[in-house]
């Protein structure tokens, strides 16, 4: 991602590695929500983080409570063993032929049999023997019991916890003045100290406690997803201190899109950043050296490519897949909704985010009665999807580019949020469209792309091998410094 106004901004204030209370640098922790944030401002989407910010000060004790019942299921934490390695996973599991995988971890796991599988919540949500994972542990009750910590905490040492907030208007006063005046954004710095406050108590009960679970397990190499979540930047914090090597493994756009300044090193990312493909390795700009982001491809996505190849998809040229997401779904459901107005012939799948299908029905009327199919679960096969169309619409998502995988003509709405897809666009690997009349005109005139880019580009050929060879290369040099065995 090109460099920002906030970016400049936080150079100009100092604020990476220097907003530290008690050994908590809040603003390393806070740094990708609000950087992710200024960007939907400045998309006129709404900033999650900003609400995420709003809300979170307003949460009580019995709202925890409620998930109290998890402290008297088992979690493994009691039987950790060695391992050498050890895997974050992504908390989002799918169900694949009865059992629930982690896409992006499962597989490379399967390679290192004495492994160990974290998972930062998930007690009571799996039927038994349903998990894909081997050698696996929730930290649910770590998690439920620093909730309670906090906000026990904010009752019995208030002087404490207003000394925090405080502390934080204080030093952040004059950098959200100018973040205002001078780069248009406004995030209210009263959230953003109360968020503070609360993570610094997460912080200060997590960690000694992640700290026990790396001890136990001793791994050489932590192989993570999510690198930007509050627990692995705790993990990461820890690997530093303690000498561990730590991998994390794309999964999005989220990291790719945040912007580091030049010669930075931040405790909270991970020291190694195995990408999709030199695509995406080209625009990273991480706090690690250059040589330690390295393409290595999409293990699920080789696994789905194998189960739909070309040459038995039966693809129809009359359908179309519209890949939707909360924070501009609303909007695009009209287009999609009117899309089907204009082009009645037109079979369009509308396909939902896993976070739009609790409430859609209220959030998207334009769906309602529009002859659209919507997708509102995870039973179908987003692959399955794309082998089925000939045509894709979306705004900025992992997705779009897994469907390019399919060779289908890619549609770019105009809007703002977008910005993060100029690459493709500029290329000619996409086209853009302002509204359901233009995106018409282009499906009449076929006017797609489909292809004239190297799917290896994006996703990097026998990623499984090349992943699992990275992993064993850096835990065999941790070995080597140890004097041990690899």
């Amino acid at each position: 991602m090109s460099k920002q106004p906030f970016h400049e901004w936080e150079i100009r204030h100092d604020l990476l590695n220097k907003r530290v209370i008690d050994g908590f640098p809040y603003w390393n922790y806070m740094r990708k929500d609000m950087f992710m944030s200024f960007n939907d401002e400045y998309s006129d989407v709404e900033p999650v983080f900003y609400r995420n910010m709003k809300e979170s000060g307003k949460e009580g004790l019995l709202s925890k409570i409620k998930r109290t019942f998890k402290l008297f299921l088992p979690d493994n934490l009691d039987k950790l063993k060695e391992s050498g390695i050890m895997f974050l996973c992504h908390p989002r599991r799918q169900n694949i032929d009865g059992k629930m995988v982690s896409i992006y971890t499962d597989f490379i796991a399967d390679h290192f049999p004495d492994s160990v599988t974290y998972q930062r919540m998930g007690l009571g949500r799996y039927e038994t023997g349903s998990i894909y994972s081997r050698n696996i542990v929730f930290g649910d009750k770590i998690c439920i019991k620093s909730y309670i910590y906090r906000y026990v905490q904010k009752l019995i040492n208030p002087g404490k916890y207003r000394r925090i907030r405080d502390t934080v208007k204080k030093e952040m006063a004059e950098p959200f003045r100018d973040l205002s005046e001078n780069c248009g954004l406004h995030p209210d710095i009263n959230d953003f100290a109360e968020r503070a406050a609360i993570l610094y108590f997460l912080h200060k009960f997590r960690k000694p406690r992640y700290r026990a679970v790396l001890e136990k397990i001793k791994p050489r190499v932590i192989a993570e997803v999510v690198g930007g979540s509050f627990d692995s930047k705790i993990f990461n914090e820890l690997a530093y201190e303690m000498g561990i090597e730590t991998v994390e493994l794309q999964h999005g756009t989220g990291t790719i899109t945040v912007w580091y300044p030049d010669n930075v090193t931040m405790r909270q990312f991970a020291k190694w950043y195995f990408t999709f493909g030199d695509f995406w390795t080209r625009g990273m700009k991480a706090p690690i050296p250059e040589d330690h982001v390295l393409s290595m491809g999409f293990p699920y996505h080789d696994m789905l490519m194998k189960e739909y190849p070309a040459e038995k998809r039966e693809r129809d040229k009359n359908s179309i897949i519209f890949l939707s997401s909360r924070k501009y779904g609303e909007g695009l459901s009209e287009v999609a909704g009117e899309l089907k107005r204009l082009c009645p012939g037109l079979n369009i799948i509308y396909k939902l985010h896993p976070r739009e299908y609790a409430d859609y029905k209220e959030r998207y009327p334009a769906l309602k009665n529009s002859g659209l199919t919507v997708i509102d679960n995870n039973k179908a096969s987003l692959y399955g999807l794309f082998s089925g169309c000939s045509m894709q619409v979306g705004v900025e998502s992992t997705a779009i580019y897994e469907g390019m995988s399919f060779g289908l003509s890619t549609y770019i709405w105009d809007i703002p949020k977008a910005k993060l897809m100029k690459d493709i666009t500029d290329r000619g690997y996409g086209k853009l469209f302002k509204d359901a009349s233009a995106l018409a005109a282009l499906i009449e005139e076929r006017s797609g792309t489909g292809g004239g880019y190297d799917i290896n580009d994006l996703f990097k050929e026998n990623s499984l091998d090349n992943m699992v060879k990275g992993i064993r290369k850096i835990a065999g040099q941790v070995s080597k410094d140890n004097g041990t065995e690899g």
